[in-house]
């Protein structure tokens, strides 16, 4: 078995300046999935959600990882979710339908030259379902309950939803698709497994139990914890920014998941940089986005609640939600 250590880490520094541009200079290589199909403009409904709410498993918050001083001026490190494993969140029909979608996304995915082998970014432009998903008071608030604080989708639309699709690497030296140690460039991340566990082998979710300033990819074996999410529908919820994660590869089959971004309107700080974003989109397709980015972050949240059109989600919202031993 591959030890932890040789889990590649993804390009920090001036290499991710150079992953951006590569990304702004190579060609689109689209994946051609038998049967599948974009769109079919199925609405989301808040039936699709369970009744009785989620329950989390393992959950650790920033101050369970070592971190003292909290990233967000509105919160505390104890008050944030670092990572919970999420289970019951969604109905049986709301699980069907979220296959069906990322299934049918996988049409207009491209290949990745880092952690998966393909994806689709920016699926609520692409997906009715989704982009319905993330703008329901609902869903929202289901989230905000396991993050510590209130949410909206994350303002930038292309970092906000990505399928991700895992399949086995095609050499056992090729890297390409290893899932890589990195941090995520948006804290509050919703990871959906939309896969059964008898449809892949591997797959792992892994993360290094200490704060980033703490992680030495030389030193992990110790401090490497797994997440054992296996049905479809579970997930994991991490602050991706302050805790360095990866997948393990695959050895068989298919795995699919759906990563949603999430951002506190109540506050301004984000942690996106813009050679992060353009290391996934290439610059061309970042400058102006970007811009409209720190235009967005500044807005009050009762406005961002507004261009929702829904009630906005107050501190008050966020009851205790039951936590499983």
């Amino acid at each position: 078995m591959k030890r932890q250590s040789e889990l590649p880490v993804f390009a920090q520094g001036f290499a991710r300046v150079r992953s951006a541009l590569q990304a702004s200079l190579a060609p689109t290589s689209r994946c051609k999935h038998p049967g599948a199909l974009l769109d079919t403009l199925q609405p989301w409904r808040d039936s699709y959600l369970r009744t009785d709410g989620p329950s989390l498993m393992g959950s650790r918050t920033l101050a369970d990882l070592g971190y003292v001083d909290s990233p967000l001026a509105v919160s505390t490190p104890q008050q944030l979710t670092a990572l919970a494993q999420v289970s019951g969140l969604f109905s049986e029909q709301g699980i069907l339908q979220l296959r069906r979608a990322c299934y049918q996304l996988e049409a207009g995915s491209s290949t990745s030259d880092w952690i998966i082998s393909n994806r689709t970014r920016g699926v609520t432009e692409s997906s009715t379902l989704i982009r319905e998903m993330m703008n329901s008071r609902a869903f929202l608030l289901a989230v905000s309950r396991i993050a510590g604080v209130p949410l909206v989708p994350h303002p930038f639309p292309r970092a906000r939803s990505q399928v991700n699709y895992f399949y086995p690497p095609q050499a056992h030296h090729d890297k390409a698709q290893i899932g890589m140690w990195h941090t995520d460039g948006t804290s509050f991340v919703l990871n959906i497994l939309l896969s059964e566990s008898d449809e892949y082998d591997g797959g792992e979710f892994v993360y290094f139990d200490g704060t980033a300033e703490q992680f030495d990819v030389e030193e992990l074996d110790q401090r490497v914890r797994s997440c054992s999410v296996k049905s479809s529908g579970d997930a994991v919820y991490i602050y991706g920014s302050r805790v360095f994660h990866g997948v393990r590869p695959l050895t068989r089959g298919r795995r699919m998941s759906l990563v949603l971004s999430f951002h506190c309107p109540y506050s301004q700080e984000d942690v996106n940089k813009f050679w992060h974003l353009a290391s996934d989109d290439g610059v061309l397709r970042t400058i102006r986005p970007w811009f409209r980015l720190q235009h967005d972050l500044v807005r009050p949240a009762h406005e961002q609640y507004q261009r929702l059109g829904i009630e906005p989600i107050t501190f008050a919202d966020l009851d205790p939600l039951s936590v499983a031993p």
